[in-house]
């Protein structure tokens, strides 16, 4: 088994990844293995850190970020036979970073580097991010039977917000209805929260499939509180100083008054 340079660099290249704009501080750094029947271990300084790292596995690489792990090597599982040998690999001290390992349009691995956007989903709606990592041409995805993302390349992504609830995914030829390569799936579309899916595999070898992430604790807190029947505005302040007028008033003629009657 091979992998090819591509793997090294673009990994070194998320180095130089934008951070991505949104509500987390911290460092998110995950690497997705999403090249089927490859399976080795990953070294750093003569010891094994990530050990039969196999297809759909992900590592977390947050707790590396801002440091430089030493000697990295890539061995063929269960051996010391080296198969790359990267060398000092610095990790990015900061943004939410997904890198994986798949197969590019003609079936070759590579490697490719997304910055996951983590921008504040409205209330009520989740985000859902589509991503064509398979040894497979340029695809339409289809949400509920209609044309959600279209003409996507190997390497490339689209992403929209919806309404919380469950889609029904489909993987389908550009300008095409069939054959269906993927799906249908379902897919979980999680208030305050991003869905991120990946198609991986081979056409050709007949082994696509979908490997799935999940970043939460987006969502926005409600723009309106509903008292009742009359939805009121957070961001409008009249009708509290009209309540807290009246209820001024009211004290003030109870204070005329020997005895007060409240009621709640």
């Amino acid at each position: 088994m091979k992998l090819r340079i591509a793997f090294i660099l673009a990994l070194v290249a998320a180095l130089f990844a934008p951070a991505a704009a949104g509500a987390q501080d911290a460092a998110r750094i995950h690497l997705i293995h999403g090249i089927p029947d490859t399976a080795v271990d990953v070294a750093a300084g003569g010891d094994v850190v990530i050990p039969g790292f196999n297809f759909g596995d992900t590592q977390d690489l947050s707790g590396f970020a801002g440091t430089t792990l030493p000697g990295v090597q890539v061995l063929l599982e269960g051996t010391d036979t080296v198969a790359i040998d990267i060398g000092d690999l610095p990790i990015p001290a900061s943004g939410n970073i997904t890198a994986i390992a798949h197969l590019d349009a003609e079936g070759t691995p590579t490697v490719s580097i997304f910055s996951n956007d983590v921008s504040e989903i409205a209330a009520g709606q989740g985000r859902i991010t589509v991503r064509h990592t398979a040894a497979a041409p340029a695809v339409d995805i289809l949400a509920d039977g209609a044309v959600a993302f279209s003409n996507v390349p190997n390497g490339e992504e689209g992403g929209l917000d919806l309404p919380a609830g469950t889609i029904s995914a489909e993987v389908v030829p550009t300008g095409e209805t069939e054959p269906v390569v993927i799906g249908p799936a379902p897919l979980p579309i999680g208030e305050g929260s991003s869905l991120i899916v990946y198609a991986v595999g081979s056409l050709e070898g007949g082994s696509l499939t979908v490997l799935t992430e999940t970043i939460d604790g987006l969502g926005a807190v409600p723009a309106l509180v509903n008292a009742g029947n009359s939805p009121v505005s957070s961001s409008n302040p009249l009708p509290f100083l009209l309540i807290a007028g009246f209820v001024i008033a009211s004290l003030g003629v109870a204070g005329t008054r020997r005895t007060a009657t409240v009621r709640s």
